[in-house]
């Protein structure tokens, strides 16, 4: 159920709108729409924020907005030229580079993270070795449910005696 209008019209701007116009746009209507605190039902409510949180997505990132706006170029295109499909391979092309996912590079902060993450893992497997070898436990134990239990050779002989 995909709304019809342009990302630009579903947030109420214009094409030319900058970052800072999209922004208080996108605000003033989340707060509007958004399902905690819209009188609207709460299915009606939840697909308008999504889709105004797509359209500010899609915005407010500079590749995927010139993206988008050639997209909606192409569309306009097509729909001027009297129902003949020129260039809708391209547009076709370009919608699905619009709707697959755009993954961003880590940041720092995240490639720091993640490497203060692997300190500690290589710091708890130390630890734990270190005290297991401080012990004097194996680091190898087969699991008690893995041994076969070797017959006591005194319950063989209780048992021998029971069958006499």
């Amino acid at each position: 159920m995909d709304d019809p209008r342009s990302h630009y019209e579903q947030l109420g701007v214009p094409r030319t709108v900058d970052q800072v116009g999209l922004r208080k746009s996108f605000r003033a209507l989340s707060k509007a729409l958004h399902p905690d605190t819209t009188l609207l039902p709460a299915d009606e409510a939840a697909l308008r924020f999504h889709q105004i949180r797509e359209a500010y997505e899609c915005l407010v990132d500079p590749e995927r907005r010139k993206a988008y706006d050639e997209c909606l170029a192409l569309e306009e295109l097509g729909k001027t030229s009297k129902g003949a499909s020129v260039g809708t391979k391209d547009f076709n092309a370009k919608k699905l580079t619009l709707i697959e996912d755009v993954r961003r590079p880590l940041s720092g902060g995240e490639l720091f993270s993640l490497f203060l993450l692997g300190l500690a893992l290589l710091f708890c497997l130390g630890l734990g070795v270190g005290f297991a070898w401080i012990r004097g436990i194996d680091l190898q134990v087969n699991p008690s449910w893995l041994q076969v239990e070797k017959p006591n050779a005194n319950a063989v002989a209780d048992v021998s005696v029971a069958i006499r």
